[in-house]
């Protein structure tokens, strides 16, 4: 302490508060520190400590103004300026202001461990990773057992996109203060971007025990339930943790998108409305999700309205393209030539793309990009207009100038479906396809003329832990196979070869698969064997995107979708189509009996006439 010649009474004092800090008692060294300033109400030492003490019980503003008073006392105390800063980082100061706080303090002092750690902490904001690392590992060197340092360079290898060397520094971190949730809280985020769910929920789940009425705790095991899509459960920790720091719009949005995709949409909009009150006027996480709650309860307006946040939201998976030119925003535009380019998936892209004709009849040139294999597709469904690769450089710039202005093809719905209305009045279908290659395709299928055609997906390529639990395996989908006597046309991309010979052996008379036609990468030799069809049933895949924007009669099976559903029963998209939503707390294989039950009440009538028709038979 900078105080070495105040009398005995005084310094035993601030030893005392010194050492119930230590222990944690904050509020009982408060009292100690407050009795040593009345006495001495210019000892440096004790009002600095004083100030510690209101940052460490919550009280960051106060903190400040007594640690400001210390420095004013004695400006030569680098610890004052230490803690000044950490004050100010509680506070929200901008970096440039904490940096120029931490130099002073190492000015003083060099070997000053809060100021340098602070400072890294700083430049880590400023994504100055360098030298930020070069102070945690001095740090680190000194001290090896510097739980700070540990957790404050987990974050820096996290900001650098270096999860994969930032968990093994937060697991020390756990190892070094098991009492501190902050640490598990901070491991559980950086597996989450591992993709390592299975580690995460027995280290969750200690947490959970550990620290029961956590809210960043509870909030974790709620965000690795989602990313699992078992909505139903983390529902109920969203509740707990949404409870316990209800001022957290974080935890507003997780509750109200876990609502949200456990069916209860009235409520999470109420959420997610709650939550906007709550959050900065620039908040692309809480009005993406609210465009989707909007969606989901069939407010069109609205929700469209807010989906553009999907640019901007950090955890949106959508491409975010950048123009010199203005987006459309329903001005005439019919001298004009207009972009139109996707964000998302093909089956977004193909759902979309229904608005497509509308476009054209309002724009005196249209450009499509997409894919490769898109861009064939769409050329050959609208003539008139050129559909092209997206021509951008790998910053996501447009490297093409020949149009005035551009859309994303989601966000034409704005324009041209504000209300189900005009979905009902809506062309469908508006894509073409290959007749003659589909009826060669229909010859080759043995019984066609007396028996029902019934293509059949199962799963996406994707299949990773979140998403797999709402798709089937080969054996999985077998009993649809064996519900009907009708002819089963596999429609399923990127098959593996055991899938293909389970369903050969099990089903020799019934499965066709179709070698010559490349499901993935040949769109058209796809529509065209979909068009065979009578029915189709399908996961939650570009497959049943197929079968909707020709009208093919599909049973489509997934979980909550707000933009595809709308609010309604069935996808509003595609009025050929029936969507069942699967089990939240089951495996999507106890669901197979219910898909089994609507498609035989849908073939229960069978006539090829409607595929005749579409084929012009």
């Amino acid at each position: 302490m900078a105080t070495q010649t105040a009398p005995n009474t005084l310094r035993d004092r601030l030893l005392k508060g010194i050492s119930l800090q230590q222990a944690g008692e904050y509020e009982k060294a408060q009292r100690v520190y407050k009795q040593a300033v009345k006495k001495a109400p210019n000892n440096a030492d004790a009002v600095h400590l004083l100030g510690v003490t209101y940052r460490q019980l919550g009280y960051p503003k106060r903190a400040l103004e007594y640690i400001q008073k210390a420095i004013v006392l004695d400006p030569n105390q680098s610890a004052f300026y230490a803690n000044l800063a950490r004050t100010m980082m509680d506070l929200g100061s901008d970096t440039e202001s904490l940096l120029a706080v931490c130099n002073k303090a190492l000015s003083l002092n060099p070997r000053e461990r809060e100021a340098r750690n602070i400072k890294g902490i700083a430049l880590t904001k400023k994504k100055e990773f360098e030298e930020a690392e070069l102070l945690f590992q001095g740090l680190l060197v000194e001290d090896p057992d510097n739980e700070d340092a540990y957790r404050n360079f987990g974050n820096l290898l996290m900001d650098a996109d270096r999860a994969h060397h930032a968990i093994n520094f937060f697991i020390k971190a756990v190892m070094l203060k098991p009492n501190n949730p902050e640490n598990y809280v901070l491991r559980a985020k950086c597996r989450m971007q591992l993709k390592q769910f299975e580690p995460s929920q027995y280290e969750l789940t200690e947490a959970l025990e550990r620290f029961p009425d956590n809210a960043d705790v509870q909030h974790e095991a709620a965000r690795l339930l989602f990313c699992m899509n078992e909505s139903s459960m983390a529902v109920d920790y969203s509740r707990r943790a949404y409870k316990l720091d209800p001022r957290d719009y974080h935890k507003g949005v997780t509750l109200g998108v876990n609502l949200l995709m456990n069916g209860e949409r009235k409520e999470a909009l109420e959420i997610l409305n709650a939550t906007r009150k709550q959050a900065p006027a620039f908040a692309p996480t809480v009005d993406w999700n609210m465009s989707l709650a909007y969606l989901a309860n069939g407010d069109l307006e609205k929700g469209w309205r807010l989906h553009r946040a999907r640019f901007d939201d950090p955890a949106s998976v959508v491409m975010k393209r950048k123009f010199d030119v203005p987006e459309w925003d329903g001005e005439n535009i019919s001298g004009k030539t207009i972009l139109l380019w996707g964000d998302q998936g093909l089956g977004d892209a193909l759902k979309s793309g229904t608005m497509i004709p509308e476009v054209m009849e309002k724009a005196g040139k249209v450009i499509i990009e997409g894919s490769a294999k898109g861009a064939k597709f769409y050329q050959y469904s609208f003539p008139d207009a050129l559909a092209r690769p997206a021509k951008m450089n790998v910053d996501k710039e447009a490297t093409a100038h020949d149009y005035d202005c551009h859309i994303n093809l989601t966000d034409l719905a704005r324009f041209f479906r504000p209300n189900i209305q005009a979905f009902k009045a809506a062309k469908c279908p508006v894509y073409s396809f290959e007749k003659d290659r589909a009826i060669s395709y229909l010859k080759r299928l043995q019984g066609y003329e007396n028996k029902p055609v019934v293509g059949f997906s199962w799963r996406s390529r994707n299949l990773a832990a979140n998403r797999a639990r709402f798709y089937l395996s080969a054996p999985e989908i077998s009993p649809v196979l064996e519900s009907h006597d009708a002819i089963f046309v596999n429609l399923q991309y990127a098959t593996v070869d055991k899938e293909i010979e389970y369903l050969k052996q099990r089903f020799p008379e019934k499965f066709n698969f179709f070698e010559d036609v490349d499901l993935f990468d040949d769109l058209l030799g796809a529509a065209a064997l979909t068009n065979c069809c009578d029915f189709v049933v399908s996961a939650n895949t570009s497959v049943a995107d197929i079968c909707g924007i020709y009208n093919v009669p599909t049973i489509r099976f997934g979980t909550q979708e707000p933009a595809l559903l709308l609010g309604q029963d069935n996808p509003p998209w595609y009025p050929a189509m029936t969507y069942m939503r699967s089990y939240t707390d089951r495996a999507c294989a106890d669901f197979v009996p219910e898909i089994i039950k609507e498609f035989k009440r849908q073939i229960a009538n069978w006539s090829p006439d409607q595929r005749n028709a579409r084929l012009g038979l």
